[in-house]
Order: structure tokens, then sequence, then C-alpha cells
């Protein structure tokens, strides 16, 4: 074969294929065009015919007993491999057929008129796969209608192919050979599961026409039953209205400029209950021109919940509750960059346990875990309430103090905070006294910094464990680095 022969038999196989035809039961379709080309002849035999790789299978026959016969013995497949019809008026005088020694021994076969039939486009291409073919045991000239209507029934043939294959594509994953609107039916009611589980809804709006079209889970995320003109007029109004305004212009610049969007938004459905709601719309485009606006909607609220907790745990000491380390160091340089710029006041405190490590040694850590939370409540009750503390790990704490009348009096604070984080622990009638150090530091020109602020505070720290645990020392300076001014001086309270 010729490299053009070649490539046109592995399309008419690839069509076969794809059709998925081949060894398939009968079909009234196709069974009623043989029956009516047989009619129009008023012949003995019709059938249509595949040309497989080495066989020609009937899929239709009428008084034609074999299924199928070698491809070599087939004027069908010359038919095909020619791509053109063949009518003979009597096989057996015909000086090229009649010498076939198939042909000779079947005297039977005198009238014979085949029509190619070629598969659906492939890759653009298309090419002859079987054939409509009519034969009688008598000879006989065709007229012209004849022909012409068995051309026509050729054409319905390949439209049925046509719409086989269209079927299977638009199909391929589910049960073959159904229906199709029993597919279409069942196509929509998988989507519609499949967006029930995942709580996503779809939406379109026709640009021509306004006409809106919410699917059943949009109208379920809405908390609606079903979307009618009152519902669609007040689509914008269930998102709350910090973010009704991002909605409705994200709506308007896709729907003048063709601009996406992607948008997570507060929302409340026709039922009072608020969602978190992840949004997204674009451009439907058809040859080249916008026709309809479309997107998607989907409840994420247990997802928000969920990421909000882990931030929040991210963010928190599970033991105490207070603020973690990260949450400080967040939290200290959000306040400084502000102070900079309002010139607020604060004060930094390090709080330091003592003896806790005895607690833990000589009671156990579920007694140790008692004062860390004990301590804890005292730094978040009056008069520190609305101050930022936070625990750093361990025995360590800090406390943010920005309260005017708190700063105002430095010392007093620090003082009522001793008495405060001073606790007896008693197991079984031995008594043991926790207490708590603090170095405080102010922030000032010279201190201005997360890291300088630390590091005053841990040096009066420092300075008050040296002098007396349970005492509070005040660093009223920076102490270390190119902002040193002078020698700072330390305070002792308590």
């Amino acid at each position: 074969m010729s490299t053009e022969e070649i490539h046109v038999e592995a399309l008419r196989q690839r069509t076969l294929a794809a059709l998925e035809i081949l060894d398939t039961a009968p079909e009234e379709e196709f069974d009623a065009i043989v029956r009516a080309a047989r009619r129009i002849f008023g012949c003995r035999t019709s059938y249509i015919s595949l040309i497989d790789t080495r066989r020609q299978w009937f899929k239709a026959r009428e008084n034609f007993d074999p299924d199928q016969i070698a491809r070599e013995c087939s004027l069908c497949a010359v038919a095909v491999e020619q791509d053109r019809e063949i009518v003979v008026d009597d096989l057996q005088a015909h000086r090229v057929f009649g010498a076939r020694a198939e042909i000779a021994a079947m005297p039977e076969l005198r009238f014979f008129a085949t029509i190619p039939l070629k598969g659906p486009e492939i890759d653009g291409a298309r090419a002859a796969i079987g054939t409509l073919c009519v034969i009688d045991d008598t000879p006989r000239v065709a007229t012209g209608s004849e022909l012409a209507e068995l051309r026509q029934l050729a054409l319905v043939i390949e439209s049925l192919f046509r719409t086989r294959l269209d079927a299977r594509l638009a199909n391929s994953a589910l049960v073959k050979r159904k229906d199709l609107f029993e597919e279409m039916r069942r196509t929509q009611r998988q989507f519609e599961l499949a967006e029930q589980m995942a709580q996503i809804g779809h939406w379109r709006l026709d640009l021509a026409t306004d006409e809106v079209f919410w699917s059943k889970q949009t109208c379920e995320i809405h908390g609606v039953d079903f979307a009618d003109e009152k519902v669609l007029a007040s689509a914008l109004e269930f998102f709350l209205p910090h973010d009704r305004a991002r909605m409705e212009a994200a709506i308007r610049e896709c729907r003048e400029n063709g601009t996406p969007y992607d948008l997570e938004l507060d929302f409340r459905d026709a039922n009072g209950t608020l969602k978190r709601v992840h949004t997204q719309g674009e451009i439907e485009m058809q040859e080249g021109t916008p026709v309809a606006m479309i997107g998607v909607i989907q409840d994420i609220t247990d997802r928000y919940h969920l990421e909000t907790r882990l931030r929040t745990a991210a963010h928190v000491d599970e033991l105490t509750g207070l603020p973690n380390r990260a949450r400080l160091n967040q939290y200290l340089d959000d306040l400084l960059e502000n102070a900079r710029k309002a010139r607020t006041g604060m004060a930094l405190l390090l709080i330091d346990l003592d003896y806790f490590k005895e607690v833990n040694d000589r009671f156990g850590h579920e007694a140790g875990d008692h004062v860390l939370t004990d301590v804890a409540a005292q730094l978040v009750s009056e008069p520190f309430t609305g101050q930022f503390c936070a625990r750093l790990g361990g025995d360590e704490f800090v406390m943010v103090i920005e309260n005017a009348d708190l700063l105002a009096d430095l010392e007093g604070a620090l003082s009522a905070l001793l008495g405060r984080l001073r606790f007896e622990v008693v197991r079984e009638g031995e008594p043991l006294i926790v207490s708590a150090t603090i170095g405080a530091t102010w922030l000032t020109e010279n201190n201005n910094e997360r890291s300088a602020l630390l590091r005053c505070a841990d040096h009066a720290l420092y300075q008050a464990k040296r002098a007396e645990r349970g005492t509070a020392s005040i660093c009223p300076d920076a102490i270390a680095g190119d902002r040193v001014r002078a020698k700072p001086h330390l305070r002792a309270v308590g």
C-alpha cells in the first residue's frame, strides 16, 4: 500500500474503534434502512457492512446468512478502499468481477450495487468505513431514481454514525448506548450531587436577555427554594454591607470590561444564617463575542471557621489561652509602627516566675500547670484588663501596658502585679511559695524597636533577680548598640 492508503486505512480503523460498532447487536434504525433499500430495488438481499482489518462484518442484513466474510473476498471492500460506488448489472458476466473465484462460486450473485459509507470526521478527516449494498439473483439495470434513493439512505446511515460518535464522546463516562435524554438527565443529577457535596452552585446571566439561571445548589446556598424575580432582583443584598460594594463592583467590571473576579465574602442567606462564600465569575465567549456572565459560588463557612481556628491556635498558648511568642512579635511590630505615628506611651514587662521548677520537681507538672493558669488569670484581671499579655514559654510571660493610668504610676502597677503573682502551693501539708520577678522598660525615642525593648526588659529582669527575687526593676532607656546615650538607671520596685 502507498503511504496515502496506509494513512486512510489507519483512519478507517480508528473511526470504527471510536464508534464501537463492530460486533454490536442489531439496531432497529439500521435494520429499517436495509429493509427500505430492499423494497426500493425489489431485490433478494440488502445489507449494511463495515470493513474491518481482515473481514467484512454485517451490521444489518436482509435475506443474507453470514454475519461476516473475509475481506479479501469482498467487493464491498474494493468500494471502500477506492471510495467509489460499484453498480454491476450482472456480476457473472462482468469481465473483471466475474473472473474472481469467489464470484464464480456463487452463481446466485447477479445484480450488485454498493454505496460507500463515510464515517464521522476525526481530526479533520473522514474515511469510508463500510457500504450499503443491494444484491439480486437476477440481472437487472438500476434506474437513476433507485440509485438516488440508495444514496439518500447512505446519507441517513452516515448521520447515524455521527450521532453515535457524538453521543459516545459526550457521555464517555456513563453507561454506553443509552438514550441521549436519559444520559443528559443522569449527568445533570450527578453534577447536582457533586455540587451538593462540594457545596458549590453555578449561575449564568444572559447578556442579551438579562435572564439569570441559578442551579439548585446556588439556591440552597442562598437559603431559597428557587430563584424567582424577587430573589434575583435582591441578589446583592445577601452580601453583608462591608462586602456588598466589592461584589457589585466586581460584577460591573466583569460585565463591562470582561475582567474575571475571585472573591471571598461575608454573606447572610434568606434564613438569616451567616456564611462565608467563595465566588468566581467570568465572561462566556462564543466566536469571539461575549454572550453571558457565568460563575460559581461555594459555601466555605466550615472551612473558613476551621482556618480561623487554626490561625488562632497558631498564635495562642494552648495551656493558658494567652497569646504566644509569635503573636507577641506581631503585636509589638504593629504597636510600635502605630506608636511612632501617634506618639503614644507604652511599657513592656518581662515576667519570670521564681521557684517554678521546684513546683514541678516536688509536686509534679499538673501542679505546675495550675500555677501557670493562675498567673494567666491574674495578668488579665483588674486593673490589667485590656492590656496585651503573652506567654513566651516555660515560666516566662510578657505584659504590654498601654493604659494611661497604669503608665502614670508604673511603679505602683508593678507593686500591685508582684502582689498578685505570689502564690502558696501546698501539697500534702507541704507549702511552697511561688513569686514573680519583673523587668520593665519604657518605650522611648532610643528604645522603639521590638528587639531593643525586649533586650532592655531582659536586662532589667536580670538586675532585679540579682538584687532579690520577687521584685521588679525598670530600665528607662536603651542599653545596647549605637543608641546608648548614657549608662541606664535601674530602679528596684518591691
